[in-house]
């Protein structure tokens, strides 16, 4: 049986984190419109009440 050495959390590259969220996405007629998306990291709270 073979045993292999875990590896140190600094060393493993952990995924990036999705989260859904509104993102504002303007239209092909210049209007901007809400729209949910997957994003690696959501932005922060002030940023999308701000949208």
């Amino acid at each position: 049986m073979a045993v292999t050495p875990l590896t140190k959390k600094s060393e493993a590259r952990p995924a990036p984190r999705l989260t859904c969220t509104w993102v504002a996405v303007r239209g092909d007629g210049g209007r901007t419109r809400m729209e949910m998306r997957w994003v690696e990291q959501a932005a922060p709270r002030s940023t999308r009440s701000a949208a």
